[in-house]
């Protein structure tokens, strides 16, 4: 058997403390009940004044109290192991060591300081190899890369100024050492994160470095601490370092290289203010969040099994056991039964769901977990239970409503979870703008969380798909109606040909004798001019042109479009454009056609 807390033991000693505490109230007591009756008429005045039961029930309490003690310990026994695989990214930090890092402008020291924040970083990694490279006017690798976060602290702790042989700053030789504990034969993402307070002063070349980088597809994260205007270089003595000609050398942040240089391995350039040198924000924002993780080391481990639960159960029936000596108590003894039934039978409904669901027999594991739920109703972490099953059982609707009342817990984490899983099933009822305003949810619980990004953007990708997919049967529709309107036109112009015919053989003269002309009156004669004869009237005086064919004139239209033998006027012009007018009279609509927008070139004010 081992202890998870083992410290928690200690407690076992505080026990003692209490007897004489039960030995105070014991006389107190006694001496109370002594005020109405004497030693002897106590057994018949209080039926519970037996001092021997009394102490019995103190012992029983002690006893459970230390249970409680052995319990919070975490006993563990028993063992199983389990396959476990760790994905993560290789980063190398590049420390500054020269002798202006011992600058106090940044308390206690810049070194100090970046120290500390690196120290912070360590907590933050989620399975991620570190490696840590020292440098001021050479470079080397003070430690490789390593999942021991401990043994990279190590390191950490004994870097100073004084290790390195050269001073100076050369950020050039810092990148090559760096890029040169990486496995190149690794497919792992790999960053590097410079720290530095000083321009380059160094003999090589830090753009050449950063072009090596960008080839190896390591991406430079650079952190810069100090000002533009300088500060002075202490020196080990407590003085400050000085030029040949005395005057004090003041080490200056070469914001504009780092910046450069970052860029080209596709990393960023951060300036470090006094309160902290922004690694959790590299980290989370940069790194892990944009970076692709990979498996860096997998195999077995030995997972002891907590057993917290026996001890704590045997403590509550020593508690039971002094509540039975009371005959006062029956009543809450039963409502403490009750209490242990429902929390032993909740337990056991959620490990048999759970561990049905891992199986994969999800019909089972939803029924264990609604059986969990008729003993507590109103938990979230059950509703996502039951939500889970329901999506894996394809039933997407009943999944939805349980993932929305899982989503209204007070667990942060969890309700992040709950929208998550909302949004995906959302999305296989078809219902793309719902899931896409629950991953949006997602990210502002959480704005690293690259699954919901990914599903996020690929949902509004089928929205788009979707409406261009609409849009083209619209247009397929449109030129099929168009297409049968053209069928019917052409179908109604034979019969409309046919009718013209008629109407032409109705207007020829020689068709009808006079009589049937003459039978009719003059105001007939002048409304109807398409009939092919004219007034008697006229017939002398002018020629036999052919009528306007518009049956809407009047009489005194019809006579202007007759024309005369005058000078000014040419009577074979006038015959073409009424023939031409016939011929357009003659055009039918076409109902349907789209009409053609008129495009013309757009102008705007500013067009660079």
């Amino acid at each position: 058997m081992k202890f998870a807390r083992i410290d928690m033991l200690f407690l076992i000693w505080a026990l003692p403390l209490l007897l004489p505490v039960f030995i105070y109230g014991h006389r107190k007591r006694r001496k109370i009940l002594s005020r109405y009756s004497s030693p002897k008429g106590l057994g018949i005045i209080a039926s519970d004044a037996n001092a021997g039961r009394r102490w019995i029930k103190n012992g029983l309490i002690l006893a459970a109290l230390g249970l409680i003690a052995v319990a919070l310990s975490g006993p563990l026994y028993g063992y199983r192991w389990e396959e476990i695989e760790r994905k993560g990214i290789d980063i190398i930090v590049a420390l500054d060591c020269s002798k202006s890092m011992l600058a106090t402008d940044i308390k206690p020291t810049r070194l100090d300081k970046a120290k500390r924040e690196i120290y912070d970083l360590l907590n933050m990694l989620k399975g991620d190899r570190i490696g840590l490279a020292a440098y001021s006017g050479t470079a080397f690798l003070q430690c490789p890369l390593t999942l021991d976060y401990n043994a990279f602290h190590i390191f950490l702790n004994t870097l100073t100024p004084d290790m390195l042989p050269v001073g100076g700053t050369d950020i050039g030789e810092a990148l090559r050492v760096s890029l040169s504990a990486f496995d190149e034969r690794s497919k792992t993402e790999k960053a590097i994160i410079l720290i530095t307070d000083g321009e380059h002063t160094g003999g090589s070349n830090p753009v050449e470095a950063a072009e090596a980088l960008a080839k190896a597809n390591v991406k430079l994260f650079a952190i810069g601490i100090g000002t533009d205007g300088g500060v002075p270089v202490p020196e080990s003595d407590g003085g400050l370092k000085k030029d040949a000609s005395g005057k004090i050398i003041l080490s200056k942040l070469d914001e504009e290289l780092l910046k450069k240089i970052a860029i080209l391995t596709g990393g960023a350039y951060v300036r470090a203010a006094a309160g902290g040198m922004e690694l959790d924000l590299i980290y989370n924002t940069e790194i892990r969040g944009k970076m692709e993780k990979t498996t860096l080391s997998g195999g077995r481990r030995q997972v002891w099994e907590d057993r917290y639960q026996w001890v704590l159960a045997l403590a509550m029936l020593v508690f039971i056991a002094e509540l039975f000596i009371s005959s006062k108590k029956k009543g809450i003894m039963l409502i403490f039964l009750v209490m242990l039934f429902n929390a032993s039978a909740y337990a056991g409904s959620i490990r048999n769901g759970e561990e049905s669901y891992q199986k994969g027999e999800y019909e089972k594991a939803l029924k264990y977990f609604i059986d969990a739920q008729l003993q507590n109703p109103d938990k979230p972490e059950i509703f996502y239970n039951i939500g889970n099953a329901y999506y894996k059982l394809e039933k997407y609707d009943e999944a939805a409503n349980s993932f929305k009342q899982a989503a209204k817990s007070e667990n942060r984490q969890l309700r992040q979870k709950a929208l998550y899983n909302l949004g995906n099933a959302d999305y296989r009822k078809g219902k793309l703008e719902d899931s896409v305003k629950h991953y949006e949810e997602v990210l502002k619980l959480d704005p690293n969380d690259t699954q919901a990004k990914e599903n996020l953007e690929f949902a509004k990708k089928m929205i788009e798909q979707k409406k261009l997919e609409d849009q083209k049967k619209q247009e397929e529709q449109n030129k099929k109606d168009d297409k049968d309107g053209k069928e019917q036109d052409l179908q109604k112009k034979p019969s409309d040909d046919k009718k013209e015919d008629d109407k032409k053989n109705q207007d020829k003269p020689g068709e009808k004798g006079k009589s049937d002309i003459n039978d009719k009156s003059s105001d007939e004669k002048k409304e109807k001019p398409e009939q092919g004869s004219e007034p008697e009237e006229d017939k002398g005086d002018k020629k036999g042109t052919a009528p306007d064919p518009k049956p809407d004139k009047a009489a005194e239209n019809e006579a202007k479009t007759v024309q005369t033998d005058s000078a000014d006027k040419k009577p074979d012009n006038t015959e073409g454009q009424r023939q031409a007018e016939r011929a357009l009279n003659r055009l039918t609509d076409q109902p349907g056609k789209a009409m053609i927008p008129a495009y013309q070139k757009r102008r705007v004010e500013k067009d660079w």
